[in-house]
């Protein structure tokens, strides 16, 4: 299935596209695996409570290394494209982080409590309350998860 050269030494196209699939394969693996190994060692740090900003510091440092080296052999429309895609990434990252901290987690907590009551229309002792409304000693979820205030 392979072309192979004139007979004089030279690989024929195909055998050449075949090894830069084969090359782009094993880039692809290796920079996974790379950065597999790379989280690990983060994961291994923040479990002992030590290295852990140190260890994704490294990694930051060494991904984005790897990645202007890659930038360098672009042409500009290719480089534009990686700018974008990066703007586009630290933007997406920002909102997951903001969707997922804590405070957002428990505010959702509470609406969803409030809807509850609201379906309800009885506290948690089980006496009616008028239009359903929480009941103005019932606790939020933050205050729930949290324990007492600290006085």
């Amino acid at each position: 299935m392979t072309q192979k050269g004139s007979g004089d030494g030279e690989t024929g196209l195909g055998d050449t596209i075949q090894n830069l699939i084969v090359s782009s394969v094993r880039l692809s693996t290796g920079l996974t695996l790379y950065g597999i190994g790379e989280l690990q060692k983060i994961f291994e740090a923040g479990v002992g409570g030590k290295g852990l900003p140190g260890a994704a510091e490294k990694l930051g440092s060494s991904l984005n290394e790897f990645s202007s080296s890659l930038e360098r052999n672009l042409d500009e429309t290719k480089k534009e494209a990686l700018r974008s895609v990066s703007r586009v990434s630290v933007k997406a990252v920002e909102k997951a982080f903001q969707t997922f901290s804590p405070a957002a987690i428990l505010e959702a907590g509470n609406q969803l409590l409030g809807r509850s009551n609201e379906t309800r229309a009885y506290d948690t002792t089980g006496n009616e309350t008028p239009g359903g409304a929480r009941p103005a000693n019932a606790p939020l979820a933050v205050d729930v998860l949290s324990g007492p205030p600290a006085d």
